[in-house]
């Protein structure tokens, strides 16, 4: 039946070229399950895919003489990524907050905005990201991700899309990020104060993220102390008694304090054991780790579970997963923007500290190549500077943004010079200049 259908709209003289094709695609696609779009390629976007893709470097805008280096690249993000895939590059983190298509005129296609009445908005907004995601993962290493800021207007589409590129099985986490707090909202039934960060791994066995610490200092379970706080910290009682899968060599007599004799469960056999077997509970009264609590005539049997200890005595840092629950404020990385240029010039830029997080994730290797193809104000630099004074890292970034509004000149540009060299904020202040950095400006082109 579909193909008769489709056979009638092919010979119908009531529909424009584009309408026919449209409505055959729709139909041609409407036994496939996932995204659904109209990927119509629009004339700018076909130029630039038709044409060579240079990189050139502007000298006279060069920021530092010598330190890690970075690059700013003005131009369309695809036409940039394309040069990148020229050069047969490859990055390790790619970091981007595209325009989230609200229909407030955050989101230009084919030079023209696209509003909430556009019939094809999402279409168009989807076809837009498809083009630079495939790029995208051509780009990133097998042991990379990609991080994408979004929210509720096209989070579900982008997750859809981003299955069908990267793969379901390389989905990571959706990130739920608190982005504001108070009185002002966007929202006139619920007060919305969050938007997203979804996270795909290029081949997800290999991935390896970092941990970050369990915060044991200041948990507040552990709130007993006994002779060994200096080396071991404090520590709360666990229960030697366990009821769980049964084994026999977990299952022994312990002698109380008074000669009591006493089981798992109060009784030989099944389904109660000892957590630890004889030979580690004899181990653990010699090295204080047992405790014995007597209780309405009943005796207990304790283990000691320290702050900075295991239980074989050895320093440890408890470290957990991160969590996917963030708090990163807009209002903050608002007024780290205004402190540098001392003006707002820029709609919700993100705070350092949420691309810091991203970094943070792969603490273990501090020598990343991270891209930005959405690089807007500079942040993803800025943090990367910032991480890198911290401990040290040689982290290298490269940011793609056009010249729109001389964005890229006015903004990205100025920032990350100022960043570098040093500057006074918006109160007069001194602040340090990140010296240990260059940045390298460069146009993207085309060839013959």
């Amino acid at each position: 039946m579909k193909n008769s259908l489709i056979e009638k709209i092919k010979n119908a003289t009531n529909f424009t070229d584009y309408e026919r094709d449209s409505l055959i695609k729709r139909l041609e696609a409407s036994a496939k399950s996932g995204l659904i779009f109209e990927a119509k390629e629009e004339e700018i976007e076909k130029d630039l895919a038709k044409k060579n893709t240079l990189l050139k470097e502007i000298n006279a805008k060069k920021v530092g003489a010598t330190g890690i280096e970075h690059r700013l690249i003005e131009g369309d993000n695809l036409h940039g990524l394309s040069c990148l895939i020229n050069q047969k590059e490859s990055v390790d983190i790619i970091y981007i907050d595209p325009p989230y298509n609200t229909g407030n005129k955050d989101f230009k296609y084919n030079d023209h905005y696209v509003d909430s009445t556009d019939e094809f908005r999402h279409s168009k907004w989807i076809s837009f990201m498809s083009k630079r995601l495939k790029i995208a993962h051509q780009l990133l290493k097998d042991d990379g991700a990609i991080f994408i800021s979004i929210d509720d207007a096209e989070h579900a589409r982008l997750k859809l899309l981003c299955d069908e590129i990267f793969g379901n099985t390389n989905f990571v986490a959706n990130l739920v990020r608190k982005n504001k707090s108070g009185s002002g909202h966007d929202s006139k039934k619920i007060a919305v104060e969050y938007d997203y960060v979804l996270c795909y791994a290029k081949k997800i066995d290999q991935l390896k993220f970092s941990k970050e610490d369990a915060g044991a200092e200041q948990d507040p379970k552990y709130k007993l102390k006994d002779k060994h706080l200096n080396h071991r910290g404090k520590y709360y009682l666990r229960d030697l008694d366990y009821k769980g899968s049964y084994s026999r060599s977990l299952d022994y007599a312990i002698i109380a304090p008074d000669g009591t004799e006493m089981w798992p469960g109060n009784t030989f056999g099944k389904p109660n054991t000892w957590r630890w077997g004889q030979e580690k509970f004899d181990w653990g009264i010699d090295n204080d780790f047992i405790v014995f609590k007597q209780k309405n005539g009943k005796w207990k049997v304790y283990i000691k579970q320290y702050q900075f200890v295991d239980n074989k005595n050895n320093k440890r840092q408890r470290l957990i997963p991160h969590r996917a629950l963030i708090d990163f404020s807009n209002a903050i990385g608002s007024n780290e923007l205004k402190s540098i240029l001392n003006q707002d010039i820029f709609t919700y830029p993100k705070p350092t500290a949420l691309v810091e997080f991203i970094l943070d994730l792969f603490a273990h290797n501090r020598s990343l190549h991270i891209l930005d193809f959405f690089a807007g104000s500079g942040t993803s630099l800025h943090a990367t500077l910032l991480k890198n004074r911290a401990d040290g890292g040689s982290r290298r970034c490269t940011l793609i943004t056009n010249n729109e509004n001389k964005i890229c000149e006015e903004v990205t540009y100025q920032r990350s010079k100022k960043v570098i060299e040093g500057y006074k904020n918006k109160n007069g202040k001194l602040i340090e200049g990140l010296s240990e950095n260059v940045l390298r400006y460069y146009k993207a082109s085309f060839g013959k």
